[in-house]
């Protein structure tokens, strides 16, 4: 309304000032013409100012015309982003409270009853974030709301009010929700509770047939409205958060260690007690004696063997020429054939393989990035995902590290993958064969055959067996070779002067030193720390952490806090033009009153109503009860 004012203002200026820019010209001209009548020698310098001043004038009309213009857009835009703004925080509220309230048990459950839930309450419940308006206030918690009436089986008034930056607004939606028929397992009891008073007042008085009684007077009954109050409740949705945890910690028990005293024999740094002497004990020194033997004959020659012969006489060589020369028979392999006894071939490898499907397993945790959620929220880990925490954030947010495992393809042993496929290879699926004329080894390895050498003239007379090298021409001529000479080492210990050799060790026994001395030792099941009289003796034991809540209104389940659902009764209202008498509303409208008839004695009326709640200021519990069924 002020804007609006405020605008009606300025165009009222604007019009003002336009109107004038529009008259002065006139007049300035009629002005002009009349000092031209009268002095037709003024100079033409002056009418040339005066013509510029009207110039300016309406140029100064046309700026302020398009200032106002642009001032009044940009004034227009503001208001409506504003009003958008807070538009769409009611529509937040109006979005979050609807999907609340389907769950029936938090809605009224009699007729005219109503539920009011806070903004607070809403943002304790993790049901909404904080909200600001566009100057960036923050709206207020306290006394921005949603109620929901109840008005038959199905249909509800919903109440959206919020204040933020001084500024409120309400709005007032019709919500329907329909009760679905479901079964006994999804459904929950609530417990209604029959209240009872009795209103007792000094004096009795009748009123005749059409007329109501209230107190001295009489009012006619079809001048007087009266309904039930609206009973108001305030739910505090149940708030669930993370549990403090209190890290596991170490516990201490101290003793007194045990102290002997003895008289003990000191040796020097270098030497050690043995029954009762200082010894000095170091590694013997080794002297190492080669031989060199030639078990399978020869000469013996430095660390070989030298075997000797006569070169035979002949005037041909074998030799093959395929194969190796085996005591003058050519030996020559070639690969087996494979015939598949079980599975397929696999031509490739020569062998037979047998497939099988894959199986599924989980792959490694992967690390997949970093994640920020509100502390409230709940994060779940399973098989495939888990979450670390990575760090606290100063705004109440926390950082996790994200990992995730997946599915994949695996085969047992050393089998082959290929695709969601497995091949296994075994040799006993296969059946080895040789072509005509050769045979399989024992090891069923290769396939081979003998075949006579060949041979081939040569001019020398006298060779030397294979291996042989020859010295010397003719039937003169020696063969020889060398081959290596087995070694034996042989090590022999021996000491330095002063000392003693016992089982390969070097013994000297040197002077000790007699000293009285006391031992500190530590109880069984203690740990020594110290030396000496400062000898400390204590006893860990770890204290395992755990879970706890710091609101003592909360109870601890599992590793979170939660304080449950709370619904309280704030008393009864009526609607505008009617007053609260009771639980009553009423609404006098009344055209005819009388006095009502003074009659002794006591008038006592006694009245009931169900609520969810035993205890209401004024009422008191009948015992009796009952229970409604609510769905989830």
């Amino acid at each position: 309304m002020y804007e609006e004012k405020k605008r009606k203002k300025k165009e009222k200026k604007f019009f003002k000032v336009e109107q004038k820019a529009k008259k002065e010209p006139r007049e300035k001209k009629v002005k002009v013409k009349k000092e031209k009548m009268v002095k037709e020698e003024t100079p033409k310098k002056i009418l040339t100012l005066k013509a510029d001043y009207v110039s300016i004038l309406v140029k100064l009309g046309l700026f302020l015309a398009i200032a106002f213009v642009v001032i009044f857009t940009i004034t227009k835009i503001k208001n409506n982003s504003e009003k958008n703004t807070f538009t769409s925080n009611m529509e937040k509220m109006k979005e979050v409270a609807y999907m609340y309230y389907k769950v029936e048990s938090h809605r009224p459950i009699v007729v005219t009853e109503e539920v009011t839930m806070t903004l607070e309450d809403m943002i304790d419940g993790s049901l909404i974030e904080e909200l600001v308006d566009k100057k960036k206030n923050v709206c207020s918690k306290e006394y921005s709301y949603v109620s929901l009436m109840k008005k038959n089986d199905e249909n509800y008034e919903m109440k959206v009010y919020l204040s933020c930056g001084g500024e409120a607004k309400s709005a007032t939606y019709d919500i329907i929700y329909t009760t679905k028929k479901e079964e006994s397992n999804n459904k929950e009891q609530t417990i209604l509770y029959e209240l009872k008073r009795t209103i007792t007042t000094n004096e009795k008085y009748s009123c005749p047939e059409g007329y109501e009684s209230s107190g001295e007077l009489c009012i006619k009954l079809n001048a007087t409205k009266i309904m039930n109050a609206v009973p108001k409740y305030k739910i505090t949705p149940e708030k669930n958060t993370l549990a403090t945890y209190k890290k596991s910690k170490n516990e201490y028990e101290y003793t007194n260690p045990i102290v002997t005293e003895k008289e003990e024999i000191i040796c020097q740094k270098n030497s050690t007690l043995i029954n009762g002497k200082c010894l000095i004990i170091i590694d013997a020194k080794y002297k190492t004696e080669k031989e060199y033997t030639c078990p399978n004959g020869g000469t013996i020659k430095g660390t070989k063997c030298l075997f000797t012969t006569y070169p035979q006489e002949t005037t041909r060589k074998a030799y093959c020429k395929e194969g190796s020369l085996i005591n003058d028979k050519c030996y020559i392999t070639k690969k087996y054939s494979v015939k598949c006894l079980t599975g397929t071939k696999d031509s490739a490898k020569n062998a037979c393989y047998v497939t099988y499907n894959a199986k599924k397993e989980l792959s490694d945790w992967m690390f997949s990035g970093k994640v920020t959620y509100s502390e409230s929220k709940n994060v779940i880990d399973s098989e495939t995902l888990k979450y670390e925490i990575d760090e606290y954030l100063e705004n109440g947010k926390v950082v996790y590290k994200k990992y995730i495992r997946k599915k994949i393809n695996v085969c047992d042993n050393e089998d082959i993958l290929s695709g969601s496929t497995c091949k296994h290879y075994d040799e006993t699926y296969e059946q080895r064969t040789c072509s005509a004329n050769y045979t399989l080894n024992k090891e069923e390895s290769e396939c081979y055959t003998y075949k006579d050498a060949s041979y081939k003239k040569i001019e020398e007379t006298y060779l030397c067996p294979q291996g042989y090298n020859k010295k010397g021409s003719k039937e003169e001529a020696i063969c020889y070779k060398y081959e290596p000479a087995v070694k034996k080492e042989t090590k022999n210990a021996y000491c330095s002067s002063g000392y003693e050799l016992n089982d390969n060790k070097c013994i000297k026994e040197v002077n000790a030193e007699n000293k009285e001395n006391k031992t500190y030792t530590c109880p069984d099941g203690y740990t020594k720390s110290g030396n000496g009289k400062y000898t400390k003796c204590y006893k860990k034991t770890e204290k395992e952490g755990y879970y706890y809540c710091q609101n003592k209104n909360a109870y601890l389940e599992n590793d979170r806090c939660i304080i449950k659902e709370k619904t309280t009764f704030l008393g009864y209202r009526c609607p505008s033009g009617y007053n609260l008498s009771g639980n009553v509303c009423i609404k006098n409208d009344a055209k005819e009153t009388i006095y009502a008839t003074k009659n002794e004695g006591k008038n006592e009326k006694e009245e009931t109503i169900w609520s969810k709640t035993k205890e209401l200021e004024g009422w008191t519990w009948t015992g009796n009860t009952k229970i409604e069924e609510i769905s989830r």
